[in-house]
């Protein structure tokens, strides 16, 4: 005890019992507090009854002798938190050279075991700034599960601990594996063996009961856990590569037959599977169905994400489906059914394996996919498609490279109008198409005329514009928000696999999505006209024409717009086949016809032309 403080003892100043505790907080000692953390002793004053101290952001802190002996804790000058009083700069620039060795300073300071929620209470907001902590921790994890020192844990229950240095590897790898519970760890551990392989003697004699423990664990998850038991086998073929004995006789249960057991419920198994485990699972697709794999693959892939899209199309291409893979991305893209990963994938790929399906059309189907999603409450907030679309400052012009004038203008009106785009990035894709095209900045800017630029556009009268404007607004402010409503109810009942109401749901959204597409490709085309200067001297929009086929009774036809034919009132499209026809032909012409477009022929005469009258 310190000289000081026994004298206090002996004249009843000080209860025996602290004499110690005091005695160990002498000048220079760091110590903890429950409530201020990490401080620092700076000066005693035992007449005053006083100890003076340096907290982090409270320094000379005064506390009476009593209460600093009860709350006060030394620690050593080499524990990470007195260095943090201390050497605080250096720790912080530690921790962004070598995350490691901070990890292991750290936690050897807690008996080498520490929950995640201690690392951080020591670690962010002073070694590791708070916006920028989930990031470097995600880095350290990372870096510390390659360290066969560390033995990182996959919740924030289960400690995370630090290996004697000298522990044999070995022995780590093999005790990882026996030690890890849960079915990820599992994976986990073969990875690390599969890594450190060459660490391993013997390793068909020591690794069989791990293969044998792998099976055992996959055969009794595959019903209740079905992807992770699907890692797990993954992570056994990995292991089984590298060591091919291993592979005699313990290859099952296999990754084709749960595919099979499980077909009805792929979608949702893929979706829980990562990114970079996917691969097995599809090459699964041919022993588990056959003749039918590829269809059955390519009915997942609006499923799986940008790098899931990629393993489906090389392994589509190296088993010489690379034509069946070609037509379903074709009419996907006509019908508009391709998910955004699938379309940001098409892009990323327009020079290689992709070039076969990109082109213009590929534009109006990535704004209907993003509206799709904008729309989709279920749909990722992030969106590859999007991100592709403002990150590569080419795209936009190599997908309009070859489209018509009327295509642009199309995709002009569809990127100014999409709610799924913000104002600044559609400003910045519309300035893209101008500087690709600028014989057209007058069309994208609004200050061409409507002959400039509805050279090639499908001539109607205003009245059928106007009814499909409708629609269009019907399904837009009415019908798509609706329905999403429904998808949300419908989800709500649980169990998508067998909820027949979110399925239904869902397919009436890809309709409404593809009526709206549809709808604003016709309108956007459109040319309207009310046929007052329609040309009587020859038959064409806007005239009425009487014909007649040798004796029989006259018709007369009102050839009008292409969305106007009332046949109960004697209206055709100059677009049908009766239209077509007799387009270009004057009074007196003999004409042959077709009545529905490729059926019996029949010659008639042109009797008389006149301008059509509303």
């Amino acid at each position: 005890m310190n000289e000081e403080v026994q004298k206090l003892v002996d004249s009843g100043k000080l209860q025996g019992r602290y004499g110690d505790a005091l005695s160990a907080l002498d000048v220079g000692v760091y110590c903890l507090h429950k409530s201020w953390g990490v401080g620092k002793v700076a000066s005693w004053d035992l007449l005053g009854d006083r100890i003076y101290l340096d907290f982090e952001g409270k320094p000379n802190h005064g506390m009476k002798l009593e209460f600093a002996a009860k709350s006060l804790k030394p620690i050593s000058e080499d524990h990470i938190l007195a260095k943090r009083l201390e050497k605080l700069e250096e720790l912080q620039q530690l921790a962004v050279d070598d995350p490691v060795t901070l990890m292991q300073e750290v936690v050897s300071c807690y008996n080498n075991s520490m929950l995640l929620d201690q690392v951080e209470e020591v670690l962010k907001g002073t070694v590791v700034s708070d916006e920028k902590y989930r990031t470097w921790w995600d880095n350290a994890k990372k870096k510390m599960r390659q360290n066969r020192l560390f033995v990182v844990p996959s919740k924030r229950n289960v400690p995370l601990e630090l290996r004697p240095s000298d522990l044999n590897i070995e022995d780590g790898l093999l005790e990882d594996f026996n030690n890890a519970r849960e079915l990820k760890a599992k994976v986990a551990a073969v990875d690390a063996i599969v890594k450190d392989l060459e660490q391993i003697e013997n390793a068909v004699d020591k690794l069989r009961p791990v293969v044998e423990s792998i099976n055992e664990a996959a055969s009794k998850s595959q019903r209740l856990q079905t992807a992770a038991a699907i890692e797990l086998i993954a992570a056994r073929e990995r292991l089984q590569e590298a060591v091919p004995d291993l592979a005699e006789g313990l290859d099952k249960p296999a990754i084709s037959e749960i595919v099979i057991e499980n077909e009805s419920n792929l979608r949702d198994i893929i979706g829980q599977l990562p990114a970079a485990g996917q691969r097995r699972i599809y090459e699964a697709f041919e022993p588990a169905f056959g003749d039918r794999w590829s269809e059955v693959l390519f009915g997942l892939i609006n499923v799986v994400n940008l790098r899931g899209v990629g393993d489906v199309a090389r392994l589509a291409i190296d088993r010489e489906k690379g034509q069946e893979l070609e037509d379903f991305l074709k009419l996907g893209i006509q019908q508009r059914s391709l998910s955004t990963e699938v379309l940001a994938w098409i892009c990323k790929e327009r020079r290689r394996l992709a070039e076969s399906v990109f082109g213009p059309e590929l534009a109006s189907a990535a704004i209907n996919a993003l509206e799709r999603d904008h729309y989709d409450d279920d749909a990722k907030k992030s969106n590859k498609l999007q991100d592709i679309l403002m990150a590569d400052s080419l795209l936009v012009s190599d997908l309009l490279e070859e489209a018509s004038r009327n295509q642009i203008r199309m995709f002009d009106r569809r990127l100014k109008n999409t709610p799924a785009i913000e104002d600044l990035s559609r400003n910045s894709l519309l300035a893209r198409v101008i500087k690709a095209h600028p014989d057209i900045q007058q069309m994208v800017t609004g200050e061409a005329g409507d002959d400039e630029i509805l050279d090639e556009g499908l001539i109607v009268s205003w009245d059928s514009i106007e009814k499909r404007k409708a629609q269009l607004e019907d399904i837009i402010k009415n019908k798509i928000p609706e329905n999403t409503k429904e998808i949300s109810v419908a989800a709500s009942y649980g169990d998508l696999r067998e909820n027949f109401e979110f399925k239904a749901a869902k397919d009436q959204q890809a309709v409404l999505m593809r009526q709206k597409d549809d709808l604003e490709m016709e309108i956007n085309a459109a040319r309207g006209t009310d046929f007052a200067d329609a040309d009587a001297s020859k038959v064409g929009v806007g005239t009425v024409v009487t014909i007649k086929e040798g004796s029989s009774k006259s018709e007369t036809y009102s050839i009008l717009g292409a969305w106007d034919t009332d046949l109960d009132q004697g209206i055709i499209s100059y677009l049908s086949a009766t239209g077509k026809a007799l387009s270009g032909h004057k009074e007196g012409d003999e004409v042959e016809i077709h009545a529905d477009g490729d059926g019996p022929s029949r010659t008639v005469k042109i009797e008389k032309i006149g301008a059509y009258a509303k």
